[in-house]
């Protein structure tokens, strides 16, 4: 399982850097690598909110994840869970204040299910950073975005 943190500083609140975030209908806002995120249930969008994400996957072409929000503690953590048929991620957003807004401490986990993964375990713990880098960048720039 390849796992990777990193801690984005942001001026807003915690409670607003959690509201732009929680709903994941805005991922393609600021991770490159999501091409589109759709709510597949009703619901107040909290504990159970399900979402179909499209992602780029290994291969670079469209693959679809079901993205269920599984823990919330409002406003200061978050837990999304996505799994296909060739992977489960696990993503977990702490929001904690500091004295000009906000720290996000972004820890997510991916890992491959299935008996043919498109990587191994070194390549994807190779690979894995990269992609957090792209989230990490996205998030800087969305958290600090005026309203």
């Amino acid at each position: 399982m390849a796992s990777h943190t990193f801690t984005v500083r942001s001026n807003l609140a915690p409670a607003r850097a959690f509201a732009r975030l929680i709903d994941l209908e805005c991922v393609p806002q600021w991770d490159a690598g999501v091409r589109g995120s759709k709510r597949i249930d009703p619901g107040d969008g909290h504990v159970g909110a399900r979402y179909e994400v499209t992602v780029t996957g290994f291969d670079g072409q469209p693959t679809t994840v079901v993205y269920e929000v599984t823990d919330v503690d409002e406003p200061k953590r978050f837990v999304m869970v996505g799994q296909n048929e060739v992977f489960r991620a696990a993503d977990t957003l702490a929001f904690e204040p500091v004295e000009s807004g906000c720290e996000l401490t972004y820890h997510g986990t991916l890992d491959f299910v299935g008996d043919d993964p498109p990587l191994t375990a070194e390549q994807l713990d190779a690979v894995f950073p990269k992609v957090a880098g792209v989230a990490e960048a996205g998030l800087t720039e969305f958290l600090n975005r005026p309203d």
